[in-house]
This record gives C-alpha cells, structure tokens and sequence, in this order.
C-alpha cells in the first residue's frame, strides 16, 4: 500500500473506532473531587513599641492540607489586605508558623475603646484562606483586639543619691 492511501486509511480507521454506536450509552469519567482544610491556631496582638503605638498580630500556627499534591496557595488577610502568601508546588500541606513572619503583621494598637470594648485598642479581623489548583478553598477567620495605646509613655523615676 503507498503512502497517500496509508494515511486516509488509519484516519477513517480511527474515526470509525471512536464513533458511537446506535443506542449505545457513553458516560463521562467521573470527576476528581479535591477538598482542602484549613487551621489557625492562637492569633493575638501584642503591643511591639510602646512609644510609637505599633502592635504585631501573631499566630501560633496556620496549617491548611489538601487533598491530593494540587495545593495552590494560602493567604493571610488583615482587614481584607493581603499581608502574607505562601505558593504550593505540588505540595498537599502547608504549614505557616510564627517564626516565619519575625516579628508578626505590624498595626496600629489604638486608642482605648476604638473597637468599641474597654480597655482594648483597635480589633482587626483576620482571615486565612486556602485553595487548590481546582479552586476548591476553605477559609478560617476571628477578630483579634490589640492593647489600648494612650499616647502616654511612663518614663521610669530615676533618683540620685
């Protein structure tokens, strides 16, 4: 058989082996569902520099673990602003703790009763989000208070004798 014929040939073969028989029924593979999760452990504020009224929300821990390697990224919102971003690369979990952002997300503490509770600053709410490459996601989210900043800075009583 020559060339020009062989091609055509295994085409029609081809086409004719994919085509669908009368009355035969052809169901879809069925999809791959993913699902992810998503921890967040101890967030807090704590008061970084007294004279300036700067305060640092911490956390213990954030883990989110897909369910397959298709781990797209995690996310960490203050107010609704991206402040922290971890990519996957063919990962399943990801781990973000509080020596990985030295020193915390820096804010401003607040004035006494800005969030509406004595004795506190400001409150920010925080969130973490996480998804898959699929876009399948799971989020987690609290407010946290910072310590009241007065604008007060208590020098200490030095004496000389």
């Amino acid at each position: 058989m020559n060339r020009r014929l062989r091609r055509p040939l295994f085409l029609l073969l081809g086409l004719m082996l994919l085509a669908q028989s009368p009355g035969e029924v052809v169901q879809a593979a069925p999809l791959r569902t993913t699902s992810i999760s998503i921890s967040m452990s101890n967030p807090s504020c704590v008061q970084v520099r007294p004279p300036s009224g700067t305060c640092a929300l911490q956390l213990g821990y954030l883990v989110a673990s897909g369910s397959d390697p298709s781990f797209s990224r995690l996310e960490v919102l203050v107010e609704g602003k991206l402040r922290a971003y971890m990519g996957g690369f063919f990962e399943s979990t990801a781990y973000l703790i509080s020596p990985m952002i030295p020193g915390g997300l820096l804010v401003t503490c607040g004035r006494s009763n800005a969030s509406g509770k004595p004795d506190y600053g400001k409150a920010y709410s925080l969130a973490a989000n996480a998804y898959m490459a699929d876009g399948t996601s799971a989020s987690s989210s609290t407010t946290v208070f910072c310590p009241a900043f007065d604008g007060i800075t208590y020098l200490p009583v030095i004496r000389k004798k």
